[in-house]
């Protein structure tokens, strides 16, 4: 599968894969000879797990077919299973053949073992966004957090402190959805703020089509400038230097200082602060004040309670929830930034 094919598969909508399990899974189940197999490249950093392997080998059910790129028979997922079947002495194990690129492949192997099986772990995790990054520069950090299963914030240091991933000199980045956005949407934006103020009835695409923005940024500018704010969020005011500096090999990037508006992620005491915002007067005697302690504490959750959820899901719904999450992760960002704005 080519670069654009990739795009194409995790971007979903009319003739494309909405997700890379169910494009995987459309592919025929083969039968492959296990000594022909190779199982190097793995995103686990420390190598299978003997545990786990023992575990698998021991089960009496039927285990999933592994998934192999056929080019160089290289184990996409099911490491675990090879090993398993090689200790039962096993000459085959059930397969599905990709035709891809090895960059491809290596996505592929690490979503497959976000979604299921036995976790990666943050190390794994952010090596394989490192390894991503310097693979597909042009990928967005959205894109790339959701992809090994991170957040977008901690790729978007690994891209600035890292000397991977250099800056495509095109200026623009590709989306989690496809969509190719450029990286000054700061003066974009301000851009589209003077064309509106000129033109109050112009047309969303219209301006989109002038400014290279998408008509829903089109339209958050313009609700921005009838509230009287900003058309450029805190985080889009300041385009940091590092990001704009190509790094030859053996050199790094500086740390850079967040950008206007941005904050390093910060580990927050949930029981600790809704028990605060309960003791407020001005929250527990309004109604609306009600109605926002019982929304935090229905609706937020910790890291511990999304490692419940993601272990407690079947695969087959895998991608709708992921879709669910980031849905439910863009409302949040925008509770942020709006609480931010009422903050400064």
């Amino acid at each position: 599968m080519s670069l654009a094919e990739q795009v194409t598969y995790r971007a979903g909508g009319p003739g494309r894969i909405a997700s890379p399990v169910r494009w995987i899974e459309s592919h025929p189940v083969t039968r492959v000879r296990v000594d022909s197999l190779v199982l190097d490249g793995s995103p686990r950093l420390s190598g299978p797990d003997q545990a786990h392997v023992r575990m698998l080998a021991e089960t009496k059910n039927a285990l999933p077919p592994i998934t192999v790129h056929r080019p160089t028979l290289r184990v996409i997922d099911g490491v675990h299973r090879v090993h398993a079947a090689r200790l039962n002495g096993r000459g085959e194990v059930p397969a599905r053949l990709l035709d891809c690129d090895r960059a491809t492949a290596f996505v592929l192997a690490v979503e497959a073992n976000v979604a299921h099986g036995l976790p990666l772990t943050r190390a794994d995790r952010t090596a394989a966004a490192a390894r991503i990054i310097e693979a597909f520069p042009q990928w967005s950090d959205r894109a790339v957090a959701a992809a090994v299963g991170i957040s977008d914030k901690t790729v978007s240091r690994l891209r600035t402190r890292s000397g991977a991933g250099r800056v495509v000199q095109t200026g623009t980045r590709l989306g989690q959805d496809g969509r190719v956005r450029p990286l000054d949407s700061g003066r974009r934006r301000r851009r589209a703020a003077a064309l509106l103020r000129e033109a109050p009835d112009a047309g969303l695409r219209e301006v989109a089509r002038a400014t290279g923005l998408s008509p829903a940024t089109v339209r958050d500018v313009r609700r921005r400038i009838d509230r009287g704010e900003d058309p450029v969020p805190g985080r889009y005011r300041e385009v940091r230097p590092a990001l704009l500096t190509p790094v030859g090999p053996d050199r790094r990037r500086p740390a850079a200082a967040p950008a206007d508006g941005e904050r390093e992620a910060v580990v927050v005491d949930r029981n600790r602060l809704l028990a605060k915002l309960n003791e407020d007067p001005s929250l527990r005697l309004s109604e609306s004040g009600r109605r926002a302690l019982r929304w935090l504490r229905h609706y937020s959750v910790t890291g511990q309670d999304i490692e419940t959820l993601a272990h407690g899901l079947p695969c087959h719904w895998a991608p709708e929830v992921a879709d669910l999450a980031r849905s439910c992760a863009a409302a949040w960002s925008e509770l942020a930034e709006l609480l931010q704005e009422r903050a400064q």
